[in-house]
């Protein structure tokens, strides 16, 4: 069997969640799948659900493994993949019965290294629609070639990498996979370095991915506690992200924007806090930006953007 798509599943501490997630990767409408299932130390029944399913179905595979966090978990099942497109599916969310085809034809339309879907929130998001709207609908387009647009300025490419389908050939080639060294923030790292090093990208409107926000133990929950955790993980995702782009000399072309979305990724937080109290995470930034020669793209902000700026560099 050829396998068309790789999904690739993480599992720790799921049992509860974990039944629907692989009853909706089983019963897609595209068969040539493979489904990688790696067990991060689950300490409850999940690895006994995932056997269990692998006997049901040879298309499972179950891979056991001491706990080496979401980036690691992740790492494993790209290296036991053979698809030609990757999928990463959270073992408490689960697909629609077309997620896979519906991704695999319309990479077969046109050349396609990147496709990324819309999103279900379930239960319903409490959030406005209109934050739900522009944060995880898409809009059916496409892009030959990168642009800034397509990392920066389209609401559909916030980095959700279980909303995303990538080309196997697109992987090997950059060489690119999760940072294991932090527990937060892998998926805006693994974006920001392999979009740039993309060029066909397709965005569908379809809503293939079901998205369960409100488990109050998840991993996106408990990660972290307070806004002063928050930013110092904040911050090492840019500290990362910033030496990946200036080791590929990306900011001769792509500065201004790249200073943009560090501003308002970070510095409306750490004015948020009182009396100054987050002033020191400011100064962290700060050195950041002067270190990798950023400010030389002041001129390119905006009034609003200048004025962050600014204010970090006064702290």
């Amino acid at each position: 069997m050829n396998t068309k798509v790789s999904i690739i599943i993480p599992v720790y501490n799921v049992a509860e969640y974990l039944p629907r997630c692989l009853e909706s990767c089983i019963h897609q409408t595209l068969h040539d799948i493979e489904i990688i299932c790696v067990d991060d130390g689950s300490t409850d029944n999940s690895l006994e659900i995932l056997r269990r399913y692998a006997r049901m179905d040879s298309r499972i595979s179950v891979i056991h493994q001491q706990n080496k966090g979401l980036p690691g978990a992740r790492n494993t099942g790209l290296a036991a993949a053979h698809g030609d497109y990757i999928m990463f599916l959270d073992s408490d969310d689960y697909y629609a019965p077309n997620a896979c085809e519906r991704v695999w034809v319309e990479t077969k339309e046109a050349p396609t290294d990147i496709v990324i879907f819309g999103t279900n929130i379930v239960p319903a998001y409490p959030q406005p629609e209109e934050w739900y709207a522009w944060t995880l609908y898409t809009r059916t387009q496409r892009f030959w070639g990168f642009t800034p647009e397509v990392l920066f300025e389209n609401p559909s490419a916030k980095p959700f990498v279980w909303r995303q389908a990538f080309s196997a050939e697109l992987l090997k080639k950059t060489g690119i996979v999760f940072d294991e060294s932090l527990r937060y923030g892998e998926d805006v790292i693994f974006q920001m370095k392999i979009f740039p090093q993309a060029t066909h990208f397709a965005f569908i409107s379809d809503r293939l991915y079901n998205y369960r926000w409100s488990r109050p133990d998840s991993l996106m929950n408990s990660q972290v506690s307070t806004l002063d955790a928050k930013l110092t993980k904040h911050i090492s995702v840019v500290e990362a992200v910033t030496a990946y782009w200036a080791e590929k000399n990306w900011f001769r072309e792509y500065g201004g924007e790249y200073l943009t979305w560090v501003l308002q990724y970070i510095v409306p937080d750490i004015l948020g806090g009182e009396d100054g109290s987050l002033s020191a995470h400011g100064r962290r930034l700060y050195q950041v930006i002067q270190k990798y020669g950023l400010e030389q793209y002041r001129k390119s902000l905006n009034m609003e953007n200048k004025l962050l700026l600014k204010k970090i560099g006064k702290m």
